[in-house]
């Protein structure tokens, strides 16, 4: 059966107005068209859809049984229409992120929210996942962004399109009324005094310490490594030692009581990139724009008071 999606719309207008010169006005196309177009399906077809009178046009048997088949089909189409259009417009589909922990806890939901305003067709998928990981989803394909540090970054290379979203500098994590909170700043040397308490190895935070300390010429004093950052708060608020973490990252470490100092020498910043799958969906260009005016929009660094998150 060779008919068209517009000669199966005249078929129902025509239906529908039991009349040929009602289905031309509706359509805005001439009536002889209509009555050639009729004439044609009933001869692909091989039979009579609608018996014409000086009064009306009615339906056959065989014309009421083709013309629901073809409002099935009709339906379909308009189904099918309105989603890609949603898909191509970008307010329908769905999207999946791989993204630092600290990232996913902090900037993201602001993100998500904005994106899923008023949106029923859209959706997101959160992986939570150190960097090395968050690269290897998107290289895989099973991610359409990827919000990493700069260096794991550089490894997803022609696949993904790059933009920086922020830079910060690490701020030492100690209990309030330790010997490190007498200065206003602390030293990657006065640091590896004490006992430290890293995040795993593989983590963006990891790369940031460990480089720290080596550019410092130093080893701290014991290490006791933690997989999440609030273990990491726990642990310190303790007693179980000291630790690092960037200035985005402290507002997780609210729920204990702890003091925050810059450190320096060296100063070390950790710059958050995000990374596009190339090409990238129109639901996750969407989504990326979000993500961008997120990072844009939050507090820019810790309070006037460095014990203050």
């Amino acid at each position: 059966m060779d008919v068209s999606l517009s000669q199966m719309a005249t078929l129902d207008a025509v239906a529908r107005h039991s009349s040929f010169s009602g289905a031309a006005r509706e359509l805005h196309i001439g009536q002889p068209v209509v009555s050639r177009t009729v004439a044609l399906v009933e001869r692909t077809l091989g039979s009579t859809l609608f018996t014409r009178t000086t009064r009306a046009v009615e339906l056959t048997d065989a014309g009421r049984a083709y013309l629901a088949i073809a409002r099935r089909v009709l339906a379909a189409a308009e189904h099918g229409s309105r989603q890609w259009e949603g898909y191509t417009s970008g307010a329908e589909g769905a999207v999946h992120v791989a993204v630092l922990p600290s990232v996913a806890a902090t900037v993201l939901p602001a993100a998500i929210v904005e994106f899923t305003r008023g949106m029923p067709g859209r959706s997101v998928t959160v992986f939570d996942v150190p960097a090395d990981e968050g690269v290897e989803l998107l290289m895989a394909g099973k991610a359409d962004l990827t919000i990493c540090d700069a260096e794991r970054a550089a490894q997803a290379g022609p696949v993904a399109e790059l933009q920086v979203l922020s830079a910060d500098s690490l701020y030492a994590v100690v209990l309030p009324g330790s010997r490190l909170t007498d200065t206003t700043e602390v030293t990657w040397a006065d640091l590896s005094r004490e006992p430290f308490v890293a995040l795993q190895p593989g983590t963006s935070v990891r790369t940031l310490t460990d480089f720290g300390f080596a550019s410092a010429d130093a080893v701290p004093d014991s290490l006791v490594t933690a997989r999440g950052v609030t273990t990491v708060a726990g642990l310190v608020a303790a007693g179980v030692g000291v630790s690092a973490m960037p200035a985005s990252v402290l507002p997780l470490l609210g729920f204990q009581d702890l003091s925050f100092r810059p450190l320096i020498t060296p100063t070390v910043t950790r710059t958050i990139c995000l990374l596009g799958r190339i090409p990238l969906a129109p639901a996750a260009q969407a989504f990326r724009q979000d993500v961008v005016r997120a990072f844009a929009n939050q507090p820019s660094g810790l309070s006037s008071q460095p014990d203050s998150l």
